[in-house]
């Protein structure tokens, strides 16, 4: 009896290190699925709406970590940081030109308003297309003068650049190829364009039905040319400004990342971008 002892303290010790191994096997595995990030990053415009969508769909998968830069590096930043493999997204926020066609997958997303909006303190509520090409190349300079108060205009536009520039450049013909006058203000990224929007008396400028709706009734969305700026306008293509958002890739999206975008495209995904004031795209 006493000879078997050691086999039998053997087979324990054995049995001991084979869970052990186990284990520790099960915690390697699990915080290295744990661990796989997708890396975020483009066009400032889709920042607040790819923040609700990761969070809703990291609560179903916690073995997925996003990690989104919250400073806009434009829709260009995002091509070519996504086409470098810096980043495992970029977002666009407009039509990709051609040569960037043949650098990443692009997958449109949803379709949203670029919103002619101004203070709350203006009183007008609608404009046209050639009224707001006039305030932009200096001729308009008083809202008196568009049936509003005696205040002066104070227009704010967003870098050549920019996708929501490119737009409206794109969207109204007399904006083609206006040069736009001294006294108007460039403003750099789309939270600051929101943050004067709100606080400045008698601006107008570019944004979108995203930032109108956070801003709580600070900011109004003009009507343009007899059109509002809605879903409904933007889905059946009546308004003739519109953005269109897209996710690109490094080639066809694979694994956790085209998981999460199939979330984006489905009905989950559809239900957040609606919220968005967005117009989801099938």
């Amino acid at each position: 009896m006493k000879a078997d002892l050691p086999k039998l303290a053997n087979e324990g010790l054995m049995k001991k290190i084979a869970v052990g191994v186990a284990v520790a096997l099960l915690m390697f595995s699990g915080s290295a699925f744990a661990e796989e990030k997708i890396r975020i990053a483009g066009s400032g415009s889709m920042i607040s709406l790819l923040n609700e969508l990761t969070k809703a769909y990291a609560a179903e998968h916690k073995d997925v970590v996003f990690d989104i830069n919250q400073k806009s590096i434009e829709s260009t930043g995002g091509v070519r940081a996504a086409a470098a493999g810096q980043i495992e997204i970029g977002l666009v926020s407009r039509s990709l030109k051609d040569d960037e066609k043949a650098l990443v997958h692009a997958v449109e997303i949803s379709r949203v308003a670029t919103v002619i909006g101004v203070n709350r303190s203006v009183t007008i509520k609608a404009i046209t297309s050639e009224q707001l090409c006039k305030i932009y190349s200096g001729n308009i300079t008083n809202w008196k003068d568009l049936g509003g108060a005696a205040e002066n205009i104070v227009p704010l536009t967003r870098p050549d650049r920019d996708a929501t520039k490119e737009t409206v450049r794109k969207s109204l013909a007399c904006f083609r190829e206006l040069k736009e006058s001294a006294t108007v203000v460039t403003v750099p990224t789309s939270p600051e364009m929101t943050k004067m929007l709100s606080s400045r008396p008698d601006t107008i400028g570019f944004t979108d039905s995203v930032a109108l709706d956070d801003s709580a009734g600070a900011i109004i969305g003009l009507t343009l040319d007899g059109v509002a700026p809605t879903s409904d306008n933007v889905r059946n293509a009546r308004y003739k400004i519109i953005k269109n958002n897209y996710l690109v890739t490094k080639g066809e999206p694979r694994g956790a990342v085209k998981a999460f975008i199939d979330f984006v495209k489905g009905p989950k995904g559809a239900k957040i971008i609606e919220a968005n004031k967005a117009v989801p795209v099938k």
